[in-house]
């Protein structure tokens, strides 16, 4: 369950990261960033295991409308040898996923705004 809650924190708040972001490249990156931030040295996670994919967010330079969103998904690896004797395998996967709307205000990849 502690793992659970750290993956879909880090959703959310990537999730919120891209949704700001005034590219797709910086969406990208700024989902990443934050859900490194949040799953960094103190999760459960293995290190280099957490994965960001970001959906949703336009490709091609648009003025965005009201409605749009962008979807983040988080995964890792989490060391489960610990509990093998439980029948658990020795890594296991963990998924969240956050939908934040795209700010209709913010101008992407369009100049002048």
């Amino acid at each position: 369950m502690e793992v659970q809650g750290q993956i879909d924190g880090a959703a959310r708040d990537a999730a919120r990261a891209a949704s700001i972001a005034r590219s797709y490249g910086q969406a990208v990156a700024a989902a990443e960033q934050a859900a490194q931030a949040d799953l960094g040295t103190t999760s459960l996670c293995a290190p280099g295991t957490v994965a960001v994919q970001v959906a949703g967010y336009p490709a091609v330079p648009v003025v965005t409308t009201a409605g749009a969103s962008v979807t983040v998904t988080v995964t890792c690896q989490v060391d489960m040898s610990p509990f093998k004797a439980l029948g658990f395998g020795a890594a296991k996967g963990f998924t969240g996923q956050a939908v934040a709307p795209l700010d209709p205000f913010m101008c992407r990849d369009v100049f002048p705004c």
